[in-house]
């Protein structure tokens, strides 16, 4: 199972839909259009035997964070996700970070990133 570790913004390199193209796929980073309000969501799935987490940030700021400390040896899943509605100044960015000495699957669909306007300020 191919994972990512360390503590970086995750970079995910294919976008769904991207309109207005306010997430850049070589940095990782949704850089607010207009000033408005955004929903932000992740998720991510990771192997049992280790300790997974992700943080959602605010330009340096952390947001919400999804974090579990596992038992070495148990041979599971473990998936989680968390969501954040945000207030943003235009140029504002939010990123995924994955924090030091945690992981998460990278393959497939099995870690994911949203973020959208709901309204203009």
């Amino acid at each position: 199972m191919a994972t990512v570790q360390g503590r970086h913004n995750l970079i995910f390199n294919k976008a769904i839909t991207n309109v207005g193209e306010a997430y850049d796929i070589c940095t990782g980073l949704f850089k607010a259009p207009v000033t408005g309000f955004y929903c932000f969501s992740f998720s991510y799935q990771a192997d049992k035997r280790e300790q997974s987490g992700l943080t959602l940030m605010k330009n340096d700021e952390a947001i919400v964070k999804a974090f579990d400390s596992n038992q070495p040896g148990i041979q599971h899943v473990d998936n989680a996700s968390s969501t954040a509605c945000l207030e943003l100044q235009r140029g504002d960015h939010v990123s995924v970070v994955l924090p030091k000495s945690c992981h998460v699957c990278g393959i497939g669909k099995a870690t994911s990133f949203t973020g959208f306007l709901i309204s203009k300020a």
